[in-house]
């Protein structure tokens, strides 16, 4: 008995270690892992969810935590806003009668504009990422508990966000209770996973979806965002599946 937990414990500490999909799969592969599972998808999910907001939204430093102490989160890290703001400024200008009082760029280091210079676009931007690989759309009751897991957490209001990321976009009563949160919350609309090549679960390429097909920034992120032309950005990731 105790042999058994302790090669349980073992596994699990090597896969927490693992923070990219290929190198998850390998792990899969070695061990057998079952691809149908519902752990396996999750777990899977989860990595490919933290490669695409590296590689398309500027996310940096992300770590997967996951597991039974994770505390309601799956990946922390850092979201580098600056690169927003730069192409903002290309697409629409960035003349201050147009951003929000709240706005993030009214306090901007790297900023010349900047009223108060308190905090860096670059580098102080928190990043909280909950992946939910679920065949229906997530409802009111999701967001009010992650909504609290930030609230028992202390996470600063004015300088953290979180992505909400599922197959699919929200229901009408998750998007209403998105709006009454006091956190900048993003819900994430990120294809499910598939591979039809019963030859080979475990090579990454052979592995389709995980597309992009809808974004919500709830009110709050849109007033920290404003001026960074958020929405139309992420807009020209946003493909029909």
């Amino acid at each position: 008995m105790l042999i058994r937990a302790v090669k349980r414990y073992y596994s699990t500490a090597q896969v927490s270690l693992i923070q990219d999909g290929r190198g998850y799969l390998q792990y899969c592969m070695n061990h057998g892992i079952n691809t149908r599972s519902t752990v396996f998808r999750g777990t899977f999910y989860e990595l490919y969810v933290k490669q695409f907001v590296e590689s398309n939204l500027y996310a940096k430093g992300l770590i997967k935590c996951g597991g039974a102490y994770d505390n309601g989160v799956d990946i922390m890290g850092y979201w580098d806003l600056l690169p927003f703001y730069k192409l903002s400024k290309q697409i629409g200008g960035s003349s201050l009668g147009k951003i929000h009082s709240k706005s993030l760029v009214n306090h901007a280091k790297e900023l010349e504009s900047s009223l108060k210079k308190t905090v860096s676009l670059q580098n102080d931007i928190n990043l909280l990422i909950q992946c939910k690989n679920t065949k229906k759309r997530l409802g009111a009751q999701v967001v009010r508990e992650l909504s609290g897991i930030m609230e028992y957490h202390k996470f600063k209001k004015n300088s953290t966000f979180m992505f909400i990321v599922s197959p699919h976009p929200l229901t009408l009563q998750a998007i209403s209770q998105l709006d009454k949160s006091t956190f900048a919350m993003i819900s994430l609309a990120i294809s499910a996973l598939v591979n039809n090549n019963i030859a080979n679960h475990y090579d990454f390429d052979q592995w389709q979806g995980g597309v992009l097909t809808s974004v919500y920034i709830n009110s709050h992120a849109r007033n920290l965002l404003s001026g960074l032309n958020i929405e139309q950005q992420l807009g020209t990731f946003i493909k029909d599946i």
